[in-house]
């Protein structure tokens, strides 16, 4: 099911807005993958633009309801995507809006908007041909001391690969604020957004943004984010990478998480199939 999210007029750096469309995938009985994607690709600014799904219509207003992956606005197509623990009927039926925000620190400054579920007419199309008995593998990421203001002392954190289709693969990072090994329990506090990266050759080499990655809310309480990447499970878990999380995307020097992927990293951890959003293996 696919919303319009109309351009709002704004006192911000995207005076004029920006019009996009969300889509809602069923994953599984009480999953579904929400994906965000502005019409003009990314933004060009030096921020990431937040989102929400808010309760009651646009007209009403409302208070946040569901986190959504903010869409990183210094590259990756305008894109993101968010593995929420409603069913498809659920969301399908919510009576909420949609809301894209200029940056964490201008949440005022709406660049689009638009009404979901109960409160607009969706477009419907089929869906995913999702893989059998999906696969799915999860990474570490350490903590790295940085000159940053935010945390300078690292955040820990992990990736996690989720086989969806035979060319699609769910990337899903979070970070694990108060170090107690319990995810999705403590936001990082800031009034930014921490974008993140697939980079070409080990960490301890170095080597080019290959695959943008949907940055973390610094004010979302599951501390996590998720995107949909058109490459194989199979070619992500060989990939000769490793994940980069930044302080923010006008502070990419300040790496607060980093760590080996594929054919850098000793294997993973192999979660076996999808489901359980709060697990190592789930989406």
């Amino acid at each position: 099911m696919s919303y319009d999210l109309s351009a709002q007029s704004n006192d911000g750096a995207l005076s004029d807005g920006v019009s996009a469309t969300a889509t809602f995938r069923e994953l599984g009985p009480n999953q579904t993958l929400v994906t965000l994607e502005l019409d003009g690709g990314a933004t060009n600014t030096d921020v990431s633009h937040p989102a929400h799904i808010h309760n009651n219509s646009a007209s009403e207003g409302g208070n946040i309801a569901i986190y959504l992956s903010p869409i990183d606005g210094t590259g990756g197509g305008g894109t993101s995507a968010r593995v929420v623990d409603r069913s498809f009927d659920q969301l399908a039926d919510f009576d909420g809006y949609i809301n894209i925000h200029q940056s964490a620190a201008n949440l005022g400054n709406v660049v689009a908007q638009g009404n979901i579920g109960a409160n607009a007419d969706g477009q419907t199309s089929e869906g995913f041909n999702v893989v059998d008995n999906p696969q799915s593998t999860t990474y570490s990421l350490s903590a790295s001391s940085n000159d940053g203001s935010v945390a300078p002392d690292g955040i820990p954190g992990q990736v996690t690969f989720n086989e969806v289709t035979n060319g699609m693969t769910i990337v899903t990072w979070k970070l694990d604020v108060d170090g107690d090994e319990q995810y999705e329990d403590d936001a990082t506090g800031a009034s930014v957004s921490h974008p993140a990266h697939i980079h070409n050759n080990s960490a301890s080499e170095g080597g080019n943004i290959a695959i943008y990655l949907s940055p973390v809310d610094g004010t979302d309480p599951a501390a996590r984010s998720s995107k949909l990447v058109d490459r194989s499970y199979d070619n992500l878990t060989s990939f000769d990478g490793y994940v980069n999380v930044h302080q923010s995307a006008a502070k990419l020097g300040n790496v607060v998480a980093q760590g080996d992927i594929g054919a850098n990293a000793s294997g993973g951890d192999d979660g076996g199939g999808g489901g359980g959003g709060g697990g190592g293996g789930g989406y």
